[in-house]
């Protein structure tokens, strides 16, 4: 399923007005400060090599999503989008290397121009392979999150370093790292003017069968004419592929999302089902019933509330209905426990 939806992320990335957009979107509150016309595409490979302290050369590589070069009038900016199925919790660390290497690789560029050139006119401006007048293209990369439950890993680097209260002076003196996240519950999606309006709304009522449908409904004659990517990427974020029975136009090449209202509405029937059962599971929890137990009095499988009792065990003490809903829907055997 992890492959499916990043290969779905890649694909629709791959146009030039989504990946705009996504930007737009995100970054900019909606105002069109990037152009489809003005990208260029780049190899995502970044690759930086330099020698150890034994003089070995030692070749660092790193992949990056989805890397544009966006023309301005006679400068550019590079802007790169890295995908997450699930929080990882180095991510700013992650990132920044991947600007890092990207500056490193400008730097190197320069350096070659300059002993080609054979420009240098002193011995700092030979050792640095940069001169005062050279400039970096800057660079800006954005996070986008699309696992089911919330983002609950560093938003910065500073939120990963543990400074002893004895330095707290030092604070002011460290280098800082910030993300730049989107995810669906800080996405806006009037700021959008691409399907990634509709993926954003759908994503957030994920798990909101209900509101999904009258969401569909409303927008009907948006939803009847879905692009063969756009229904890809709602296939596999939603993780409807079992239950979505949406109609493919193979002529025009378009889905008419409409025919899935029966599947969405039987959906949010399963979904409440299932809520239910958590809550009622994890009454037995706080009582001190074991799996076995709890299963015999619920004429359940042991299997389904030894699950339930793990992703519980999570959010104790407070036992969020939701929270745990989402915790083992991101698991890939729950669904077939139950």
């Amino acid at each position: 399923m992890k492959k499916e939806k990043d290969s779905a992320v890649k694909r629709f990335l791959e146009n030039p007005a989504h990946f705009c957009d996504l930007f737009n979107g995100s970054l900019f509150g909606g105002k069109q400060v990037l152009k489809a016309g003005s990208l260029e595409s780049l190899p995502g490979e970044a690759i930086v090599s330099f020698a150890d302290k034994d003089g070995r050369k030692v070749t660092v590589k790193r992949y990056r999503d989805a890397v544009r070069k966006a023309c301005g009038n006679a400068l550019y900016a590079i802007f790169a989008v890295e995908g997450q199925d699930k929080a990882h919790y180095a991510m700013p660390v992650r990132e920044m290397l991947y600007d890092a290497m990207s500056y490193t690789s400008q730097v190197e560029q320069a350096a070659v121009r300059h002993r080609e050139n054979a420009d240098y006119q002193n011995s700092a401006q030979f050792l640095s392979g940069f001169f005062p007048e050279d400039r970096l293209v800057p660079v800006v990369t954005l996070c986008l999150y699309y696992g089911t439950t919330p983002w609950d890993g560093p938003m910065e680097l500073l939120d990963m370093m543990d400074i002893p209260e004895e330095f707290e002076d030092m604070r002011p003196y460290l280098s800082n790292y910030r993300l730049n996240l989107i995810q669906p519950e800080n996405a806006e999606p009037d700021n959008f003017r691409t399907d990634w309006k509709l993926i954003f709304s759908l994503l957030k009522m994920a798990g909101d069968g209900t509101g999904m449908k009258e969401y569909i409904q409303e927008n009907s004659e948006m939803f009847r004419h879905i692009p063969p990517d756009t229904y890809d990427m709602l296939k596999a974020l939603l993780h409807a592929d079992r239950w979505w029975k949406a109609d493919a136009d193979s002529g025009k090449g378009e889905t008419d999302m409409c025919k899935a209202l029966e599947e969405i509405e039987e959906m949010a029937k399963q979904e409440g089902e299932i809520l239910l059962l958590i809550k009622l599971a994890c009454r037995k929890l706080v009582k001190g019933k074991s799996p076995e137990e709890a299963a015999e009095e619920l004429e359940e499988s042991v299997e389904t509330i030894r699950k339930i009792y793990q992703a519980a065990e999570e959010f104790a003490p407070d036992y969020d209905n939701v929270q745990i809903y989402h915790r083992l829907k991101s698991g890939n055997d729950f669904s077939s426990a139950l």
